[in-house]
């Protein structure tokens, strides 16, 4: 089983990535795991705009699928994805024990590679790929979580070995797990109990005449 090695440093310490943020659980924990049953639901695309992907990693004790949902950046063929938690999500661990994963992003699903960025040249260009779109959203997300006095443009640099990045090569050579599946189970509930509550009421409409 392949492992990645996460010894080798390159200038950027990823192990001083900040974990202040709460850790998910009870309600937040199922909040997170929305975007998945988005994608079950067939509304992929949806998703995809949102910049939101699903992650499929081995699970590195139960050896079962475990889907994440995640949101990412590409340059070129590579998707970036960057860890609020540092090296505490299954998801990370699972991908550092076996690092071929699974992608479900909208309408396409792929094998790739997973690898931890520890170059900081990559590493800053993946944050500034990242804040690029709505600076003023993400850059007092990234003061949160580096512990920083401020992040911009200008001190990206000073933070950007504060967190835990990790780079998908997608390949043709190697087969991930199976992907986050559509299950259209759920509308035929929907539409039964929609049949349901409009049975109810023009019974009860049937019966104030």
């Amino acid at each position: 089983m392949e492992r990645i090695n996460e010894t080798a440093k390159t200038g950027t310490d990823m192990s001083a990535n900040t974990e202040r943020l709460p850790y998910p659980k009870g309600l937040s924990r199922y909040l997170i795991r929305l975007p998945i049953w988005v994608y079950q639901s067939g509304l992929g695309r949806l998703m995809s705009g949102m910049r939101l992907m699903v992650l499929t990693t081995w699970g590195r004790q139960s050896g079962l699928p475990r889907h994440t949902a995640i949101e990412y950046r590409t340059h070129g063929s590579k998707i970036y994805v960057v860890s609020a938690w540092g090296r505490r999500p299954n998801w990370y661990r699972n991908l550092i024990a076996q690092p071929v994963v699974r992608v479900r992003l909208g309408r396409q699903t792929f094998s790739a590679r997973a690898q931890v960025v520890e170059d900081a040249g990559e590493a800053l260009r993946v944050l500034y790929l990242f804040r690029k779109r709505a600076p003023f959203i993400y850059d007092p997300i990234l003061t949160y979580l580096s512990d920083h006095q401020s992040v911009n443009s200008r001190t990206l640099p000073d933070v950007s070995h504060k967190f835990t990045i990790v780079r998908l090569d997608p390949s043709s050579e190697v087969v991930g797990p199976p992907a986050v599946d559509t299950n259209l189970k759920w509308m035929w509930l929907v539409l039964g109990l929609a049949l349901i509550l409009l049975a109810r009421i023009f019974a009860s409409r049937g019966r104030a005449k």
